[in-house]
Formats: structure tokens, C-alpha cells, sequence
């Protein structure tokens, strides 16, 4: 809920000759009720908005943005929260969580670029976030060198307000 509207926020796609590439689209309820029907608004974010994501040319691209959640800020801007894979290094080490700020729902969006970093070989993603007394609540997914790979969770929390010092 953005400003007492209900969205959905989902990955989409254009027709593909190889891996997936989506982008991040938004729909809007036309009712008060989770149930719609909805409204498809469009795309709020393309790959080529986002430089620490592979591009769709990368001979070695991995996957495309994905898992988005929209979130109010108490100053009314919006977060978007969403995986991206990294333009660089090796597979299995370059999906990361990242956030993206607008003063409307539907954008422009800026990055704010990948906010957790694994701290050795691994990567993380697919996280949803909550923010409760002026704190915000990062759960997410993560896999790591030390745990074999395999997939754990995570949780990181921040002061809300360091969003304030964001343009």
C-alpha cells in the first residue's frame, strides 16, 4: 500500500531468443480490495536503469531484475526493493539485493546500487523488507563459501531516517 492505494509490483518480460530478461512493471487495484480488478500502469524500471546490473548484450548474462517489493518511506517516498546479478564475476556470486528510491510510485527510479555484500564468495537476494519504529528490516536469502552454498537467511536492520540523506 503506497499512499493508500493497493499495487502489485512484478517482473515481466519481452519475448526471449535465450535466458529471461525481466524488468520491473506495476499494476494498481482499482477497488479497495486486494482482489482488483487491476490496472497494468507499465514498466518502472529497465535494466538499462540500473548500472550495477548485467546487461542484456553480456555474453555471460545470468538473469534479469526480479522478486521487487514497494515500501512507503515515512517521508512519503517510495523503495523499491529488488535482486539484480552483477556485470562481473563468477556465476553463483553475483545476485545481490538492491534498493531504489522515487518520489512516485510509478518512478524514476535511482539506485541506490547493492546494499548487503556476502564478505566472501556467495551472493544474496529475494528479500522483502519491513520497517517499524523507524527502523527498516531487511530478511533475505543468502548463500556463502563457508555454508557450502546453500541457501540460509539472513537479516540486516538499518535507521530509517539514513533514507533521508538520499536525493
Amino acid at each position: 500500500v503506497i499512499g493508500g492505494k493497493r499495487y502489485l509490483v512484478y517482473s515481466a518480460m519481452p519475448k526471449f531468443t535465450r535466458v529471461p530478461q525481466p524488468d520491473i512493471y506495476l499494476a494498481r487495484s482499482q477497488s479497495d480490495s486486494w482482489f482488483g480488478p487491476w490496472k497494468r500502469i507499465g514498466k518502472i524500471l529497465d535494466h538499462n536503469e540500473v548500472p550495477h546490473h548485467n546487461t542484456r548484450e553480456d555474453p555471460d548474462y545470468e538473469w534479469g531484475i526480479e522478486g521487487a517489493q514497494l515500501v512507503e518511506l515515512p517521508d512519503g517516498r517510495v523503495l523499491l526493493n529488488a535482486t539484480c546479478f552483477l556485470p562481473n564475476g563468477l556465476r553463483g556470486n553475483r545476485q545481490r539485493v538492491f534498493f531504489a528510491i522515487a518520489d512516485d510510485v510509478a518512478g524514476p527510479y535511482v539506485s541506490m546500487g547493492p546494499v548487503l555484500e556476502p564478505g566472501q564468495p556467495g551472493e544474496n537476494g529475494h528479500s522483502t523488507v519491513m520497517i517499524e519504529g523507524g527502523q527498516l528490516s531487511l530478511f533475505y536469502q543468502s548463500r556463502v563459501a563457508t555454508t557450502d552454498h546453500r541457501w540460509r537467511y539472513g537479516l540486516a536492520r538499518c535507521d530509517v531516517a539514513l533514507f533521508s540523506k538520499v536525493a
